[in-house]
């Protein structure tokens, strides 16, 4: 069975027919590439083993066709299949567009949803060609600014940390204005069954979930529902009587900013008591480490946001992201609770064996898939490069992508700014805080490549996303390593950003 896309041209009349162009939209089609009623099929790619690899069984495919003049982009998946052009421009100049299904008599059902129809004006079909919808597709390097063979060095980089046992596999992907640039997967997901690192491979991404919760704050923040320096106990009156060491009470009370920015004296490994509500109310009874807003110490901060997000919204914290942020962004491989699909394409966590030759599977709290874990907002979420590049593509439109506005630029301006002033914090040197997000303040180590401003989040497995608002650029780094040294401060962290940047040419 085929299934395919029918893009009806100028009714050009000859014996055989009206000029049709066609083309496959899923697995295993019973013919080759796309063609038209005249079957000049040799001036089109053979997409049939991208399509085959790209599509899924028994599953949905999510499917997006740009279609104007004599070109089309076919996206399954998150999976470039196909981008050419008509050698004929003359024979596709206007039409209707159609979908059909096959099934070479054999019964077999086909079921569609969500299907939308969008029509550009003349004056704006420039700008559509070239705007890779959501960011999953490709783009010429040399339209933004960059160097293709440079940026080939990453996989070679790459390969060479999976060769030196460092990691088992990796995903980068790099986009410069708005277009994603290098999008690679080396070495395995899966080291004892062979299964290989693909692009959508899904990561376990620990507190690279930091962002995405605050960004869900600010969203309310937008609607007046919260405000930053209220005091938590608004929310969650427990926080009312926290104390600090000794049963002294605080100068002030934690504030919603102070959970943001690391700044409340918040201790606890991160991991959730129970229900998200339950995990908040035994935070509110735990000591403070120091005086709110007197200090930096990475924490449990944004467990508390994500509760604040229930109890302002009035909706469960994972049910508020999907509604708000997921869906409106088409990220939908990010989730808390992996579908059984998803498990299959989940990555492996390893850490090194005793002698440190060799890797050997890991586990960890946050690698649990368990159906009755509750949300953990600040390290619960697994996604795909293919979905974060959405989520961070939109913060640097200033929270907006695809016409579809998330939060306000002055939103996210504040997300962005540094919030902690001169206190240390972070990781590495030169780092500042802004709200859920760690801001390069003076590049130097690992983030010596990197413009001053530039924002983002790791993960405890490795993981890395940064936005560099100046250069318009977006590095997305996955692995699945345990028990690095310096999680952010690897050398292989260092290596694809130093590439990434060299491979800029203006």
């Amino acid at each position: 069975m085929h299934s395919g896309i029918a893009l009806w041209g100028q009714a050009i009349e000859k014996e055989e027919g009206p000029y049709t162009y066609q083309g496959h939209l899923v697995m295993y089609p019973s013919g080759y590439g796309y063609y038209d009623l005249y079957r000049r099929n040799s001036v089109y790619q053979d997409t049939l083993g991208i399509a085959q690899r790209a599509g899924k069984q028994h599953d949905w495919n999510r499917m997006e066709i740009l279609a104007i003049g004599n070109r089309i982009r076919h996206v399954v998946n998150g999976q470039l299949v196909a981008d050419w052009s008509d050698p004929q421009p003359e024979l596709c100049q206007s039409g209707p567009l159609g979908l059909q299904l096959h099934s070479n008599n054999v019964p077999q059902e086909v079921q569609w949803r969500g299907l939308i129809l969008t029509e550009n004006p003349q004056d704006q079909l420039v700008t559509a060609v070239n705007r890779d919808a959501g960011l999953i597709v490709e783009g010429n390097p040399a339209e933004s600014g960059m160097d293709a063979a440079a940026l080939a060095k990453i996989d070679d980089r790459m390969r060479a940390f999976v060769d030196a046992k460092q990691i088992s596999g990796a995903v980068t992907l790099v986009a410069r204005r708005g277009r994603v640039v290098h999008y690679g997967a080396t070495g395995q997901a899966d080291l004892a069954s062979g299964r290989p690192m693909a692009r959508d491979t899904v990561f376990a991404i620990a507190s690279m979930t930091k962002p995405i919760t605050a960004a869900a704050l600010m969203i309310l923040v937008d609607e007046g529902k919260v405000q930053l320096d209220d005091p938590v106990s608004k929310y969650i009156p427990a926080f009312k009587e926290t104390k600090l060491a000794g049963g002294k009470a605080p100068q002030r009370e934690i504030t919603v900013r102070d959970c943001l920015t690391h700044t409340n004296g918040l201790v606890s490994d991160q991991q959730n008591v129970g229900t998200l509500a339950n995990t908040a109310e035994t935070l509110a009874r735990s000591e403070l480490a120091f005086e709110p807003g007197s200090k930096w110490q990475y924490g449990p901060g944004l467990t508390v946001v994500g509760r604040i997000v229930e109890v302002a919204s009035e909706k469960p914290f994972e049910q508020f992201l999907a509604e708000r942020i997921f869906a409106p962004l088409e990220m939908h491989e990010t989730t808390f609770q992996p579908s059984a699909e998803q498990q299959q394409r989940l990555a492996q966590l390893y850490q090194p064996t005793a002698d440190g030759k060799e890797l050997e599977p890991a586990t960890h709290w946050l690698m649990d898939i368990a159906p009755d874990k509750s949300p953990n907002p600040s390290g619960g979420l697994f996604s795909t490069a293919g979905d974060l590049v959405r989520f961070y593509q939109m913060l640097l439109n200033g929270g907006e992508l695809n016409g579809r506005r998330i939060l306000s630029n002055e939103s996210v301006q504040q997300m962005t700014q540094l919030q902690t002033g001169d206190l240390t914090t972070g990781f590495t040197p030169g780092n500042g805080w802004g709200l859920g997000v760690c801001i390069v303040r003076e590049p130097q180590g690992v983030s010596a490549m990197l413009s001053p401003g530039t924002f983002g989040h790791g993960g405890a497995f490795g993981t890395q996303g940064w936005i560099d608002p100046r250069r318009e650029m977006i590095f997305v780094l996955l692995i699945a390593r345990k028990n690095l040294p310096n999680a952010d401060a690897s050398d292989i962290r260092g290596e694809f950003q130093r590439l990434a940047v060299e491979a800029i040419r203006n």
